[in-house]
């Protein structure tokens, strides 16, 4: 179970993973001989899977970012391999995230693009095309915020 001590630590991580144990130390108050402890109990227990980098988009060039909606076509009984699609749609370059979902809408994709005309070619010519989707809708981010 996690304690606040685990939860400062990792807030601090979500902050600036490449942050040193002493710096760490500094920020949380925490010593750094409980924070090295900690950190190694955290990745043995799969709480910290891995480190990664977050990109500034509009830096890159990547000026919009939209949340496309996407429900598939009804194949039989079921559906199509939803999971399958999703891990597929996953590989564009555009698309950071593809999620499945429960509900009224089958799957979600977060996509950033750096241009409308890059967004539109995205969506009318790869992913009307896509088999077994039946329909997108796309919602256009105005603006993110971020928590823990």
């Amino acid at each position: 179970m996690l304690d606040e001590k685990d939860m400062e630590i990792l807030r601090a991580l979500k902050k600036n993973s490449k942050s040193s144990v002493n710096k760490l130390a500094k920020l949380t108050g925490i010593p750094p001989a409980t924070i090295h402890h900690r950190i190694k109990k955290l990745e043995k227990e799969g709480i910290i899977e891995r480190y990664s980098v977050e990109l500034n988009r509009p830096k890159m060039g990547y000026l919009l970012s939209a949340y496309i909606f996407i429900t598939v076509q009804p194949v039989g009984r079921g559906k199509l391999d939803q999971r399958k699609m999703a891990q597929k749609l996953a590989k564009y370059e555009l698309v950071e995230e593809a999620s499945v979902l429960a509900g009224d809408v089958d799957m979600v994709l977060k996509v950033h693009a750096k241009s409308m005309d890059e967004l539109n070619n995205f969506i009318l010519d790869y992913l009307r095309n896509f088999e077994g989707i039946e329909k997108t809708k796309t919602l256009l981010v105005m603006h993110s915020a971020k928590g823990i």
